[in-house]
């Protein structure tokens, strides 16, 4: 939110890692393709399952204050672990014991590959 403050339509991405040294985080896995179509959230949130994974996470992010038209997540963020937790990131379920250490840098390009078709 403060990148879309302070620059507006003018596209600025960040990318980078973050670990998630204590603490637990909200992730999804995606299950099988769904049979139906997912048409509403209503639907998606019958379709993937939530789970609560202990830290250590190491976390691969990129968010963008703005999106262009290219359909590009406005953030999106993937986790993984030595001990076998890892999934799609959400959010932090345990906000007074959490600890995150990250590292991220400013994008000097932007490539859209596969854009979804609509």
């Amino acid at each position: 939110k403060a990148l879309k403050v302070e620059f507006g339509e003018r596209v600025v991405s960040i990318g980078g890692v973050f670990v998630i040294k204590k603490g637990k985080a909200n992730l999804h896995v995606m299950p099988d393709f769904s049979p139906v179509p997912l048409t509403n959230r209503e639907a998606v949130g019958k379709w993937i399952k939530y789970f609560e994974m202990d830290a250590p996470l190491t976390c691969l992010s990129v968010f963008h204050n703005y999106d262009p038209g290219w359909d590009l997540r406005i953030e999106h963020t993937h986790c993984f672990s030595g001990h076998g937790m890892g999934g799609h990131y959400h959010y932090d379920v345990t906000p007074e014991d959490v600890e995150y250490e990250a590292y991220f840098n400013v994008a000097d390009v932007i490539y859209r590959i596969d854009r979804p078709v609509l």
